[in-house]
């Protein structure tokens, strides 16, 4: 596997350069994106994906298990798509009332707890297929499967939509989902007014199906239950993000890749409520995508251990997420 060491010019922070994430997934799938991965018990991680085109055509979203992910698998990691009838299916059903090709189910981050799997996702609706997008949100809300005892891989997978948690011109949320103390923190994406921004939720976890538990981060630092004044950060995220605590560093960590430019940023502070105000540095820059109006998207972080950051990202031209490793050692 060819591998290249790059510097970033403003920081010279180390980065190594895989190209495809996990080249073995087109084994069984032409292109994807989304790209999230779920702890799901000691052996194994899951992984959501959103549209995904197989070999009988595209789906709004599919699942995956492969081994848990560590330093020494995660280039190489052998991907099991969940399947129906032998083939590659969406996870998250439409219902018989919507039309698939026009109602897209988009599946993002989740967390596993107790025996319940959660997984947030956005229904679509696609004004022009053709065009970019060119879809308005109907809903973002969750999907959650009990696991049966004695379930293995290979059986089937039921998740059951809790539907319209959030409805309207809402905040996509599970772009990112982060389990610290007491709280679960979802965090959402916008677009809005010329700008693409995150909002960040907390709820208890017992309470992650109840939508009037949630509470979103202000602008004063303080958490109010009304969504309607959250804080938007940022002003310049394409897509999702990813939403870590590292340890070491003792800092949240919010990765996520640039509008326009293509740049795959990280914003780290101390506690999430300072977040906001968090200095963007600059990890990478891909090259330049010639020729072309595409830009980068859905920049996260899929893996660290003690100063190695594993991130994807998507590139546009072969829909397909790219894999960087990125040396960060302090905070910044």
């Amino acid at each position: 596997m060819l591998i290249l060491l790059w510097y970033t010019q403003c920081t010279r922070i180390p980065v190594s350069t895989y190209g495809v994430f996990a080249p073995l997934r087109m084994q069984h799938i032409k292109g994807q994106d989304g790209c999230t991965p779920i702890d799901f018990d000691e052996h194994h991680t899951l992984w959501t994906f959103g549209d995904t085109i197989t070999p009988d055509g595209m789906i709004a979203n599919s699942l995956a298990f492969t081994q848990k992910v560590d330093v020494h698998n995660i280039t190489q990691l052998q991907f099991e798509y969940y399947m129906e009838n032998g083939r590659i299916a969406q996870f998250i059903k439409n219902t018989a009332e919507e039309n698939p090709s026009k109602d897209r189910v988009w599946a993002f981050d989740g967390i596993r707890i107790g025996n319940t799997v959660y997984v947030y996702y956005a229904h679509v609706f696609i004004q022009d297929a053709a065009t970019p997008l060119s879809f308005t949100m109907k809903e973002s809300s969750i999907a959650f499967w009990n696991i049966p005892a004695y379930w293995h891989k290979g059986q089937r997978i039921d998740f059951v939509r809790k539907k319209n948690m959030f409805t309207g011109n809402v905040p996509a949320f599970g772009a990112s989902v982060l389990a610290h103390n007491d709280y679960i923190y979802v965090v959402g994406h916008i677009s809005e007014k010329n700008k693409s921004s995150l909002v960040i939720a907390r709820v208890h976890q017992e309470n992650i199906i109840q939508q009037n538990e949630y509470e979103f981060l202000q602008g004063d630092s303080n958490w109010d239950k009304k969504l309607v004044s959250a804080y938007r950060l940022y002003g310049d995220v394409a897509g999702e993000c990813s939403l870590s605590y590292d340890e070491g560093l003792q800092s949240f960590c919010i990765v996520y890749c640039q509008l326009f430019t293509g740049s795959i940023v990280m914003c780290m502070a101390k506690t999430i409520e300072a977040l906001p105000q968090a200095k963007k540095e600059i990890l990478y820059t891909p090259p330049r995508l010639r020729g072309t109006a595409m830009m980068y998207y859905s920049a996260k972080a899929i893996f660290h251990s003690m100063r190695q950051w594993y991130i994807i990202y998507i590139n546009p031209l072969d829909y397909q997420p790219y894999l960087i490793k990125v040396e960060v050692d302090k905070a910044f």
